[in-house]
């Protein structure tokens, strides 16, 4: 039985320290998001009156709960050497470890990450999976190095995108496989069964945070580029569009055949509006967003 020590935030939190239980190892503490996020005095109110999800989950499992401001502070070294894991799992989070505390634990730092590593390395990869129509994505164990998502991989298995899928429905399937998969790395791990494989550079991509002009959706596009797009935004981002110097949501969308009576309107024409929605011209249908 190994001894793990969880790193994380939400839905990958959750997994690492469900999967790492459920195939009999020990989760000694987990550091949550909500550490580095608010003030000791905020969180003690948060904690009380409006209480997180991960908080839940801790004590769901009866986790020792981390008090400490940063994965790279004294006090996160301090409850380390308490704590005394043999490994160190991260999910969902952002800040860049430095050494001196990725090399703490005796099997080492590993991070989840949601894509097939080199593809998709840092932010968002839900995102930029759904935006650029892969119909396979992913969740991969690697070694945490000086490099976002360039470390040694210990562990991948590969997730179907299904057409329709928002990001945030491709964010709760990888979390699914990786409950199931930590447990089998976490084995593999004892037995010293795994063997890193160095990642394939000519192979990587590397993906930037997203800002706000990302979620302006481009309607003069493709029917599968526009719906590829909104979907990718969901449920985290609220996509729109601008029709001259109007900026409108996009509540709710369907694409339309596009007639003999708006074939000779232009891409990104607005072909209709009333109260309630609006319907504008893409390269190939008519796209009718509820307002």
């Amino acid at each position: 039985m190994l001894r793990v020590l969880v790193v994380g935030y939400d839905k990958m939190l959750n997994a690492l320290i469900s999967g790492s239980v459920y195939s009999g190892h020990k989760v000694v503490g987990a550091l949550r998001c909500d550490r580095v996020n608010y003030s000791k005095f905020t969180l003690f109110l948060k904690d009380i009156f409006a209480p997180s999800h991960d908080l839940a989950i801790i004590k769901a499992f009866g986790v020792y709960d981390i008090n400490a401001p940063s994965i790279n502070s004294d006090e996160f070294k301090k409850e380390f050497e308490k704590l005394k894991p043999d490994v160190i799992l991260v999910g969902s989070w952002a800040e860049k470890i430095k050494p001196e505390i990725f090399s703490l634990a005796p099997l080492g730092t590993i991070n989840l990450h949601p894509s097939l590593l080199p593809r998709h390395r840092g932010a968002n990869p839900y995102f930029w999976t759904i935006y650029q129509n892969e119909d396979l994505s992913g969740i991969t164990f690697h070694y945490v190095d000086e490099k976002f998502d360039c470390g040694d991989i210990l562990l991948q298995e590969a997730v179907m995108v299904d057409p329709d899928m928002t990001a945030g429905e491709l964010r709760d399937r990888c979390s699914k496989f990786a409950q199931g998969l930590v447990g089998e790395l976490l084995n593999k791990l004892e037995k010293g069964e795994i063997k890193p494989q160095k990642q394939d550079e000519s192979r990587a991509t590397y993906e930037y945070q997203l800002s706000e002009k990302d979620t302006i959706v481009n309607l003069e596009k493709s029917t599968l580029q526009i719906h590829n797009h909104i979907r990718a935004l969901k449920p985290w981002y609220a996509p729109s569009f601008y029709l001259n110097s109007r900026r409108i949501y996009i509540k709710k969308h369907r694409f339309l055949a596009l007639n003999d009576k708006y074939k000779n309107a232009k891409a990104g024409s607005k072909v209709f509006e009333n109260s309630k929605i609006i319907m504008v011209r893409t390269s190939d249908s008519i796209i009718e967003v509820t307002k």
